[in-house]
Parts: structure tokens; C-alpha cells; sequence
């Protein structure tokens, strides 16, 4: 679990959240409730940007980049009004899986337009335990620069468990997350965030109960 850079929240900076443990979650969990209100971490292109940087998905240099070529133009609107879209594709597809219920093919068809602007190429690099190869994505147009979205929920529809997938279960919290605990006993999308907040929540009450 960490936290990136990020967005304003009452004159602050609010950042973003990486407790998903998959980072289509992370990505959905762009949307979430603060102080009773929603909030959404990207309102603009330049969030996008550095929400993809944070993932991973993209590299500082190419992140300057892609700012000073679209950050100001309508290319960089448009794409950035397409990402907030997808993320809602993919939200409502989670809750689905969450609720047991089959993913729809419109889901499947919008990962799968995204998927078919993939350009780049892989490069061996040497990572803390070995090798491991790496994608980098190009970014001739500024529709490209959502392709790794695309590639992060194919992976959670593929390789994850689907019965692992989890909504906090705070009901003022909107945030996902995958459970990788021992037992699958996970019900917080933090301690930090709700679990804490919960427990005291559940203590007072039952102090109340008593008196």
C-alpha cells in the first residue's frame, strides 16, 4: 500500500491511493469519498499523467513529454474525458465481479478498443531479484497513453482470483481492493483509512449498547 502525488481537497493535496494490490483497482479507486463528499483524484490531463507515472505505466521523461505536447490542446481533453470514461467502465465492471455477477461484453469490448492502440517495445532491464523485461509503450498519439489502463484490467480479468476481489467494507467507502492476506479475511481498504475508524466506531457503539 502507498500513496503517489495527487490532487486538491479543501485548498489540499489529496494523494493517490495504491491499496488495490492490482493496479486496475488503484486506478478505480481514483473516485473516492472524503469527509462524506465524493472526490475525484483526476480533473484534468496533467492528473492522468501523473496518476500513469505513479503506476508505473509511464516514465517521468515521457510524462513531460506527453504534457507539453497535449496538456493544453483538446487532443489531451479529449483523451483525459476518455480515461474518467473508461474508469467508469472498469467501476462498473468490479462491482459486478464483486457481486458475483458475469462481466458484460461492452466491458470486454472497451478494454479490448483500447488494447488494439498498443504500440512500443519490450526491454530487459535488471530489476532488485534478476531480470525481468519491461514495456515500454509509445506515444505517438495521446489515445496511447491509455493503453496501459486497458492492459491493467485485462491482467485482473486474467490472472486474478475473482473471488478475491473486494469492496471496503466501510459503507461510506467506495474503494476496491484485492485480498492477498493469509486467509482472505481482508475487509478494509486500509487500516489507516477505515479499519481504525471503523473499530472505534463498532467500540463506541457497543460502550452505548452497555450503558
Amino acid at each position: 500500500m502507498s500513496e503517489g502525488t495527487a490532487i486538491n481537497d479543501d485548498g489540499a493535496k489529496q494523494a493517490f491511493l495504491f491499496v488495490g494490490n492490482a493496479t486496475c483497482l488503484d486506478f478505480v479507486n481514483t473516485e473516492l469519498i472524503l469527509k462524506g463528499r465524493p472526490v475525484d483524484l483526476l480533473e484534468n490531463f496533467g492528473d492522468l499523467v501523473s496518476w500513469l507515472v505513479e503506476a508505473q505505466a509511464l516514465d517521468a521523461a515521457e510524462a513531460q513529454k506527453a504534457v507539453r505536447r497535449w496538456g493544453d490542446r483538446p487532443e489531451g481533453n479529449r483523451v483525459f474525458q476518455e480515461g474518467r470514461a473508461f474508469r467508469a467502465v472498469l467501476r462498473a465492471m468490479v462491482e459486478r465481479i464483486v457481486n458475483g455477477k458475469p462481466v458484460q461484453p461492452p466491458a470486454l469490448d472497451a478494454i479490448n478498443k483500447l488494447l488494439q492502440n498498443r504500440v512500443g517495445y519490450s526491454q530487459l532491464i535488471r530489476g532488485r531479484d534478476g531480470f525481468e523485461r519491461r514495456f515500454h509503450s509509445g506515444s505517438a498519439e495521446a489515445v496511447h497513453l491509455l493503453v496501459p489502463l486497458a492492459e491493467f484490467a485485462s491482467d485482473l480479468l486474467c490472472h486474478y482470483d475473482h473471488a478475491l476481489i473486494k469492496r471496503c467494507q466501510n459503507p461510506a467507502c467506495i474503494l476496491y481492493f484485492y485480498d492477498t492476506t493469509k486467509n482472505h479475511a481482508r475487509r478494509w481498504c486500509s487500516m489507516s483509512l477505515c479499519g481504525n475508524r471503523m473499530k472505534v466506531a463498532a467500540h463506541y457503539s457497543r460502550h452505548r449498547a452497555k450503558s
